[in-house]
């Protein structure tokens, strides 16, 4: 699958990188990402390095999840004011994620039973009532606890935080 679509300054028009490196990093990861959706990471990078620096960007103290969420949130809801549309839908979903048994994955809860690692993620997008999609609104991951682990525990390992 190739995606048409590269133009993620639209969609990121205002996320501020302290570092030009970043938001150059940032939109080759996107563009590996969108020509590959169904891809891991390490397969939709191409290659070793490139795998490595997006795991680097990811885990990088001056990015952050909440400010790239709320950079898309902002361009959909311009995107809904100018849709050509009587109605705009929220659909939201609940998506249950799972990475098997592997325990090495910080910050995964229990999926499905205790012995499987996994995450649920919870979103939200606008489209049209003609089916056109128009973004992203609000998204979400919870991780369920196993049991005898505090909420304090929990909260220490949250994907993104």
């Amino acid at each position: 699958m190739t995606a048409e679509y590269t133009n993620w300054e639209t969609e990121f028009v205002d996320v501020k990188f302290v570092d030009q490196r970043l938001k150059s990093r940032f939109f080759k990861i996107m563009d590996a990402f969108a020509a590959a959706p169904d891809k891991s990471t390490w397969a939709a990078a191409g290659s070793r390095s490139s795998a490595k620096a997006a795991y680097r960007f990811f885990s990088n103290k001056d990015v952050s999840r909440d400010e790239l969420l709320d950079s898309v949130s902002r361009a959909t809801v311009e995107k809904m004011k100018h849709a050509d549309a009587d109605w705009i839908l929220a659909i939201q979903d609940t998506t249950s994620v799972g990475f098997g048994n592997r325990k090495a994955i910080k910050g995964m809860g229990y999926h499905c039973s205790t012995e499987q690692r996994g995450m649920l993620v919870h979103s939200c997008i606008a489209a049209t009532d003609q089916g056109i999609p128009l973004g992203l609104l609000y998204q979400e991951i919870h991780t369920r606890m196993y049991a005898g682990m505090t909420l304090e525990q929990k909260m220490k390992n949250v994907p993104g935080q």
